[in-house]
C-alpha cells in the first residue's frame, strides 16, 4: 500500500474512533488485513495517539483481528489506571472479543499479566457493585458472551473471580441470627429485584458448574471469613432450581449432609444456622433435591438419634432450642413444633422442652403485644 493510501486509512481510522456504527466496515476490515508490517506500525501508532472515544473499542477490535494491535498491548501502554478502568468498562458492555483477550492474557503467569489482572479485578468489582444498585446497568451478559471465546480453565478462573468478589463483598461479621429471621424476606426481595435482569443472567452463569460453586462455598466456610449470605443463598437457590439430573442432586445432598455432620461434631451454633439456611433455600427452590422442608427436617433432625451419639444428640437439641428466639417464620416454627423427634433413652425431656418453647414462640409472634419470656 502506498503512502497516500496509508494516510487515507489513518484518516479513516481517526474518523471511526470518533463515531459509532459507521458504514462500510467490511471494506475497512479488508484493507486492514492487507497491510504490510510498515503500514501496520503506522496505523498502530496513529491509534495509540488518539484519545479514547465512542468508536475506539470497535476500531481496536478490528485492529486486533488484523493482528495490528491487541487489547492487552493497548491497555498496558497506558499510564492512567483510571483510563484503563474506563476502557475495560467499555469492553464489559460491548466488545467481547477484546474482553476475552484481556481475560486470557490476565491469567498468564508474568509480571505484565499481574498488573492487568489487578485492573481487570477492580473493573469486575466495580461492575458487580453497580449491578447490585441497578441490575440492568449494562445491556448484555458479558460472561455468556465471552464463554465461547475462552478455554475451560480460563472460564473457571473468571467465574471464580466473580464468585469471590460477589460473595466476599461482606466486610462485617456474619449476622446469622438476622439471616435466620429474614431469609424469607431476602428471598422475595432478590426474586423481585433480579428476575428478568442482566444481573440475574450473569449470576446464572456462576452456578452452571454446581460442583465449583459448592467448592467455593466450602472454602469460605472453612476459612470462617465474612461473606455475603444474601448472595450465597440466592446462588444456592438458583443452583437448586437448575438441578435436573441425579449427579447434581447428589452434590447438593452431600453438601448439606456434610454440613450437618459438622454441626454434630463441632457443636457450633454457626454451623447449625448455616445448614438450616442452606437447606431451607434448596427446599424452597426445588423439592426434588432434598424433599420438602418438613421431610428434610424429619429425616435430618427427627431421625438423628439413629446416626449420632447420645451427647451429640443432646448438644444438637440444645442448639436448636437456643436458636428459637431468632426464628420469625411461623410456617417453619410449625414444622419444628409438630415433627416427631426420636430421642435416645432418658433424652425425651430435651425434645419436649424444645417443642414447648417452639409453641410458646409461635404464640408470641402471633400476638406481639403479649410478652412471653422464654426460659432456658
Amino acid at each position: 500500500m502506498g503512502y497516500t493510501a496509508t494516510q487515507h486509512l489513518v484518516k479513516e481510522t481517526r474518523h471511526r474512533i470518533g463515531m459509532l456504527n459507521l458504514p462500510y466496515e467490511e471494506e475497512y476490515r479488508a484493507q486492514l488485513k492487507h497491510l504490510g508490517y510498515k503500514e501496520k506500525d503506522i496505523l498502530r501508532e496513529a491509534f495509540q495517539r488518539q484519545e479514547w472515544n465512542v468508536g475506539s473499542a470497535r476500531v481496536l477490535s478490528l485492529l486486533q483481528e488484523a493482528n495490528i494491535l491487541t487489547a492487552s498491548e493497548y491497555i498496558l501502554s497506558l499510564d492512567s489506571i483510571e483510563l484503563m478502568q474506563q476502557i475495560l468498562n467499555d469492553f464489559l458492555e460491548a466488545e467481547y472479543s477484546l474482553l476475552a483477550h484481556i481475560v486470557r492474557y490476565a491469567y498468564q503467569e508474568n509480571v505484565q499479566s499481574q498488573s492487568l489482572t489487578n485492573v481487570l479485578k477492580e473493573s469486575f468489582r466495580t461492575l458487580l457493585n453497580d449491578l447490585n444498585d441497578n441490575p440492568n446497568v449494562i445491556p448484555h451478559n458479558y460472561l455468556q458472551a465471552i464463554g465461547t471465546r475462552l478455554r475451560t480453565h480460563e472460564q473457571k478462573m473468571v467465574i471464580n473471580e466473580h464468585l469471590q468478589l460477589l460473595l466476599g463483598s461482606e466486610r462485617g461479621p456474619l449476622d446469622l441470627d438476622a439471616a435466620i429471621g429474614r431469609q424469607h424476606q431476602w428471598r422475595e426481595e432478590m426474586q423481585t429485584i433480579l428476575t428478568g435482569t442482566v444481573f440475574e443472567r450473569l449470576l446464572i452463569e456462576l452456578i452452571r458448574d454446581k460442583a465449583n460453586l459448592l467448592e467455593v462455598l466450602k472454602e469460605l466456610l472453612k476459612r470462617s471469613c465474612p461473606f455475603s449470605l444474601k448472595h450465597a443463598l440466592y446462588l444456592l437457590s438458583q443452583a437448586a432450581r437448575a438441578t435436573t439430573d441425579e449427579p447434581d442432586e447428589r452434590l447438593l445432598k452431600s453438601f448439606i449432609k456434610d454440613l450437618f455432620r459438622t454441626v454434630v461434631e463441632t457443636g457450633l451454633m454457626s454451623q447449625l444456622q448455616l445448614v438450616l439456611l442452606f437447606a431451607r433455600e434448596i427446599c424452597s427452590a426445588n423439592t426434588a433435591v432434598l424433599g420438602t422442608y418438613p421431610a428434610w427436617y424429619k429425616q435430618t433432625f427427627g431421625e438423628m438419634t439413629y446416626s449420632v451419639k447420645r451427647d451429640q444428640f443432646i448438644g444438637t437439641m440444645e442448639l436448636l432450642t437456643a436458636l428459637i428466639p431468632a426464628e420469625r417464620n411461623l410456617e417453619l416454627l410449625g414444622v419444628h413444633a409438630t415433627i416427631a423427634i426420636s430421642a435416645p433413652a432418658k433424652c425425651n425431656d430435651y425434645v419436649l422442652n424444645y417443642k414447648q418453647l417452639c409453641r410458646a414462640h409461635i404464640a408470641q409472634l402471633k400476638a406481639p403485644e403479649c410478652t412471653i419470656v422464654l426460659e432456658d
